[in-house]
């Protein structure tokens, strides 16, 4: 059992550069950190984002966090002594076809595509073809050289969510929770060193592709969500949709993890890890959207169609009274951390969660921090963020919000070091 859990949440391009900046933030302050004994547990764009970090860390160009940089140089896509920029995934992942766009479930018209969702933009395994693009085009990774890391450094588990084919297209009630979640919706996670591939119900799982590459793609494979749920859609789109086999004769399809875990603390309960540090990037304000954290503590609040769709009464593995004191510290600014100590881990059959003492967890959010921004000694780059930064970007992030979000990374990780020194005992 690894002694530490790293989780990334997903977040569109938001968890992509999130996951990527704050894996490299918690690894360069706790270098010891990068072996077996530290579990990563990713879903969706963080999926993406660790998958970048595990490939390309050692040829990018980070922005760390400077409070005295110029705003000239906080908005360059520099590639300094680097070979590359960081942030060049918001160049290859910044669109989709049709209507869907990357950060979220609300339709927004893609850069490149007409108002009107066309069926003959979306073709079977495009999503692997596009982040394929990404990593070779923006970070010079070849396909065949993606790897799920290091066999001496952390073990990464990229996590995905089956529903049942019998069950579609789905329904979902007035607050959004799927019907049928129980028996149709499952929640899978991959080993990616070692391609082993585990459900939450113990069932075992037969994929035809599962390389690293695949797995990031079934992690992040938001525009699926749609597509199971509309009839319209479902009849003509669902041979696009990846499909599995479960338990040796049930189809499923293969989507997004944040479907049942937004957050990818799950994982690491199911491994009974005793200390978790989890940074939470979804590109939706938690006032807005907190089923993701709301539901893992048996509170019933409605969510979204990429987001926890199983209900507080499936998810619940934390005593409910702890939420607010959660949810108020993520949500405050001026705190943007929740920390919780020897916590009762509660039973929960439906995720395939075991009850033990969760020694330590300790989450940070994506809230929008006035202490942080306006801590920038060249007022041009607060001035110059752009309206949705750092957590409601509705398709990609400009460069100057791509660096000042990695640099965010930084700034929660130097704020609360002492703990995290005290949680990996540094």
């Amino acid at each position: 059992m690894p002694s530490y859990g790293l989780a990334l949440s997903g977040g569109g391009l938001t968890g992509v550069i999130g996951g990527l900046c704050s894996a490299n933030s918690v690894l360069t302050m706790f270098p010891s950190l990068a072996t077996p004994d530290l579990a990563v547990s990713t879903v969706s764009g963080g999926s993406i984002g660790f998958g970048i970090y595990a490939n390309a860390n050692e040829k990018l160009n980070y922005y760390d966090l400077d409070f005295t940089m110029p705003y000239t140089s906080a908005a360059s896509d520099s590639k300094g002594s680097a070979e590359i920029w960081f942030g060049n995934v918001v160049n290859y992942l910044n669109w989709i076809p049709g209507t869907r766009r990357l950060s979220g479930s609300s339709p927004s018209p893609s850069p490149s595509s007409s108002s009107s969702s066309s069926v003959s933009d979306i073709q079977a395994g495009f999503w692997t073809n596009a982040i394929d693009l990404c990593f070779w085009e923006g970070y010079s990774v070849h396909d065949y050289d993606i790897t799920g890391g290091s066999a001496s450094g952390p073990s990464w588990h990229a996590n995905f969510a089956l529903i049942d084919k019998d069950v579609c297209p789905i329904k979902r009630d007035g607050d959004g929770n799927m019907k049928k979640a129980e028996t149709g919706l499952v929640y899978a996670s991959m080993d990616m060193q070692a391609s082993e591939l585990t459900t939450s119900t113990g069932a075992p799982l037969s994929i035809e592709h599962k390389t690293p590459l695949d797995v990031m793609s079934y992690s992040s494979s938001f525009w699926t969500a749609s597509i199971l749920e509309s009839s319209t859609e479902y009849f003509f789109l669902k041979s696009t949709v990846p499909t599995g086999t479960l338990d040796s004769d049930t189809t499923v399809y293969l989507n997004d993890g944040g479907l049942v875990d937004t957050t990818g603390i799950v994982t690491l309960l199911q491994k009974k890890v005793p200390r978790i540090l989890a940074f939470y990037n979804n590109n939706e304000p938690l006032s807005t959207l907190n089923s993701t954290f709301a539901d893992l503590f048996g509170v019933e609040v409605s969510t979204d169609t990429m987001n926890s769709l199983e209900g507080a009464s499936l998810a619940q593995v934390f005593n409910e009274s702890l939420f607010d004191g959660v949810i108020g510290n993520l949500t405050d600014g001026s705190v943007l951390r929740a920390r919780l100590d020897n916590v009762q881990v509660q039973a929960n059959s439906y995720l395939g969660v075991e009850s033990y003492e969760l020694e330590e967890l300790i989450i940070f959010s994506n809230e929008y921090s006035d202490d942080f921004v306006n801590a920038f000694e060249d007022a041009d780059i607060a001035k110059n963020l752009d309206a949705n930064f750092p957590n409601s970007f509705p398709v990609s992030l400009p460069v100057l919000d791509t660096n000042v979000l990695c640099m965010f990374e930084d700034f929660k990780v130097g704020k609360y070091k002492e703990e995290l020194a005290a949680l990996f005992e540094q």
